[in-house]
């Protein structure tokens, strides 16, 4: 009994990151569409990258909390503090791990920022979303909880 619900707990932490991955797709998808609209409608290039960062960024906590995590209470203003917080960090280690691997490796540009993306995304990004931002996500709905060490304890 113990062993199966383990493995559900794992196949649903599975899903969640699965689910994550697709958000931040689309996130991504969203700010570079708006970025390259607006760059062709004469907007200044900029002011288009800002746009489309502040577009994906909605996008991806607006998916992440109704659809990935669907925490279970929680302030919203605290989520989107966190959010930011978060956000913030990956940009600087995005930079940092860019510049080690293209600068430092000798990396070529667009793989060495791809690289360095992928890591933090799935490094830093999905256990920050998945831990901090969107504490008490949701499990079990008898109240009981959903993790396996936790749930063997009744086991005994």
């Amino acid at each position: 009994m113990r062993s199966s619900r383990r493995r559900a707990w794992r196949l649903s932490e599975l899903i969640k990151f699965v689910k994550a991955q697709l958000s931040s797709s689309l996130a991504t998808l969203v700010d570079w569409l708006l970025l390259v609209l607006l760059i062709a409608v004469g907007v200044h290039y900029l002011l288009a990258v800002l746009c489309g960062a502040v577009a994906g960024a909605v996008t991806d906590f607006s998916v992440k909390k109704w659809w990935v995590f669907r925490p279970r209470g929680g302030r919203f203003e605290g989520q989107v503090t966190r959010y930011i917080l978060v956000s913030a960090t990956s940009a600087g280690l995005n930079c940092l791990l860019a510049y080690a691997f293209v600068d430092g490796l000798g990396m070529p540009k667009t793989p060495g920022v791809i690289a360095a993306s992928a890591f933090v995304g799935i490094a830093w990004n999905y256990p920050m979303h998945r831990f901090f931002v969107f504490q008490g996500t949701r499990g079990r709905t008898d109240g009981q909880s959903s993790h396996p060490v936790r749930d063997s304890r009744s086991e005994v």
